[in-house]
């Protein structure tokens, strides 16, 4: 007997679903997709399953953030419900979005999922790599100790302003990025520093300024050239 059924069945109307079109375009694309890899696992009485963040990352390709992120979105729009388990995550997705027809999975002949293939048009998804960048690598560690998206936020917000650009324009968690750069702006785009002790900061604005530096530059030039003519005078006397 298998335990799942050999395809997965979604109703049509997911492809022009109002929900769906709620998310951010961004993303739209990725919630769907973790959807119908939900909907592999569910149980079409219950609408419940709860497969393990790592299995639906190794099946969409998808970064755990990003998996985060999405089914965030699935339930702001009414999808889907989760509730935390012992080490994984129980999902019970809108009963608008099962199918409940049920058939005879028992014979071994009736997987067609990979009928007509040829096999190095398959790709091995034990085989895939999924690469972490530094904000996933962020994102994932506040994850695993309880956070939630204020503390994803916070922890981004302390970054270089050029890794958080740097990221928008890679695409890399530009919900998460762009929240962190608000909260940048409206701290004076970064943390405030404390001065060293015993540093005026009128000499320190004085030593900043294009305009002083520019005076200074001039009279150490005028200085060199007044030596040197002296230099040249006192050698001429000599001779």
């Amino acid at each position: 007997m298998q335990k799942y059924l050999p395809h997965i069945r979604i109703p049509f109307k997911l492809f022009d679903d109002e929900r769906i079109k709620k998310i951010p375009e961004e993303y739209r694309s990725s919630s769907l997709l973790i959807l119908i890899a939900l909907l592999k696992f569910v149980n079409s009485n219950s609408g419940q399953c709860y497969p393990r963040q790592a299995t639906i990352s190794s099946m969409v390709c998808l970064s755990r953030s990003t998996i985060y992120r999405c089914t965030e979105l699935l339930q702001e729009v009414g999808i889907l419900k989760t509730k935390r388990l012992k080490s994984t995550l129980l999902y019970t997705i809108n009963s608008d979005y099962l199918v409940n027809k049920k058939y005879d999975v028992s014979s071994r002949h009736n997987d067609v999922s990979s009928r007509h293939i040829p096999r190095f048009m398959m790709t091995d998804i034990n085989r895939t790599t999924i690469n972490l960048t530094n904000i996933d690598k962020l994102v994932k560690e506040v994850v695993s100790k309880g956070g939630d998206k204020n503390v994803i936020i916070d922890k981004l917000s302390t970054l270089p302003r050029s890794t958080l650009i740097k990221a928008l324009e890679e695409k890399d968690n530009p919900f998460y990025v762009k929240q962190a750069m608000i909260v940048q702006d409206s701290k004076g785009n970064g943390a405030l520093v404390d001065l060293p002790k015993g540093i005026e900061l009128d000499k320190l604005r004085k030593k900043t300024n294009f305009a002083n530096q520019r005076a200074v530059n001039k009279n150490k030039r005028n200085n060199d050239r007044k030596i040197k003519s002296k230099d040249l005078l006192r050698s001429d006397s000599k001779d």
